[in-house]
């Protein structure tokens, strides 16, 4: 699970693998049109957030390309050890739009398409911004989550080549978890190990540009954009129509974890200590192994998304040293452990960080376990 977490998050809003040896000839005219493509998500795992490119047709030279910034190269060295640390480059890639049609036509993943009207020199300035990112030595870059990524590329080159300003920007904002809350209601598992990943920066409160690293923010946000007091852009048209997504049929996390913890909780109670003395490592090494994982992430990674994580409080490698604790005499590393999930719940409610509801039972089990294994009317040794 934590695995195909991890590749989630790395993976979030990219194009997948596409051939990176399609070379698109430029050929502007004045008659080239630019477009903002927005595609919907999808069933699989790097879908899950939706896509966002940008088309250039040229009705003169018969030029149809788009392009896109999620692009990746698994013939990369060492490919998942740099995926795993944050340091593999994504790049700029085209192919033929017929092609990227075909694609999502049979992922049955929508297409709206958004025209960007511009008066004619600043169309040129706009396609040779595209033009010059696309030279090789521009079109890799370090991707970052919330910040730098094939929607906020494209928002980016925008802005980078035009002066543009936003207006009608004073609706409500969410912090930058509550957008992806908005993309896993039907995949409560992935949000409950996402919220497990992801630390503080997940929580700072977005603003109008920040909203557009999801490709559905992208646009909606971008049709406010004006050059010269006029929008840059025009009506936007659906080219292909999306397959609703299957419900969910897992069972919710806090649910299937409330039940587990009270089952290990009570097995405690029972004559026969074998199954709960078990069941103790088990889970003990599930959450040092958990808690390593996270600090993994924000200590060995570049991604800034997974850095200062809560969840180390009570999730974390003290576990591993506290399994000489469970039967031994010197009970300090459990009276750690259960102090420590017991402060997490009662920062519960004013913590910085969202944590997860998931995690409340978890921290009630633990802290009954470490009770249970502590004579409490001794001070431990």
């Amino acid at each position: 699970m934590y695995f195909r977490l991890i590749v989630l998050f790395c993976l979030l809003m990219g194009a997948g693998s596409l051939p990176l040896s399609a070379q698109t000839q430029f050929n502007f005219s004045d008659s080239t049109r630019v477009s903002l493509l927005t595609c919907s998500p999808g069933n699989a795992l790097y879908s899950t957030f939706g896509h966002s490119a940008v088309r250039v047709y040229d009705p003169m030279s018969g030029m149809d390309a788009v392009f896109n910034w999620g692009i990746f190269d698994f013939d990369t060295p060492n490919f998942y050890w740099k995926f795993m640390r944050g340091k593999l480059l994504y790049q700029m890639g085209g192919q033929r739009f017929i092609d990227f049609y075909s694609e999502y036509q049979y992922l049955q993943r929508s297409v709206v398409e958004t025209p960007v009207l511009l008066p004619l020199e600043a169309k040129r300035k706009l396609l040779n911004t595209i033009e010059t990112n696309y030279l090789p030595e521009n079109r890799k870059y370090k991707y970052d989550f919330f910040f730098d990524n094939c929607a906020t590329r494209i928002r980016d080159v925008v802005e980078r080549a035009l002066p543009i300003a936003y207006a009608d920007t004073s609706r409500t904002i969410k912090p930058l978890r509550r957008l992806l809350d908005e993309y896993l209601v039907e995949m409560p598992w992935s949000d409950f190990g996402i919220d497990l990943i992801l630390g503080l920066p997940a929580d700072q409160m977005g603003t109008f540009r920040y909203e557009m690293f999801l490709p559905d923010y992208l646009g909606k946000n971008l049709p406010h954009a004006r050059y010269q007091g006029k929008a840059i852009t025009g009506p936007e048209v659906q080219l292909l129509p999306a397959a609703p997504l299957p419900p969910s049929k897992a069972p919710k996390p806090l649910l299937l974890i409330s039940i587990i913890m009270l089952l290990w909780v009570g097995l405690g109670f029972l004559k026969y200590k074998l199954p709960v003395n078990i069941l103790d490592r088990l889970f003990f090494v599930l959450i040092a192994l958990a808690g390593t994982l996270m600090l993994f992430l924000w200590l060995g990674t570049d991604h800034l998304a997974t850095k200062y994580n809560l969840n180390v409080l009570w999730a974390n490698p003290l576990y591993f040293i506290a399994l000489g604790s469970l039967g031994g005499k010197r009970k300090i590393w459990l009276w750690i452990i259960g102090g420590l999930c017991a402060f997490t719940l009662l920062f519960f409610p004013f913590s910085p960080q969202l944590f997860h509801p998931a995690i409340i039972p978890i921290l009630l089990a633990v802290m009954l376990r470490c009770a249970l294994k502590i004579p409490l009317f001794k001070l431990p040794n």
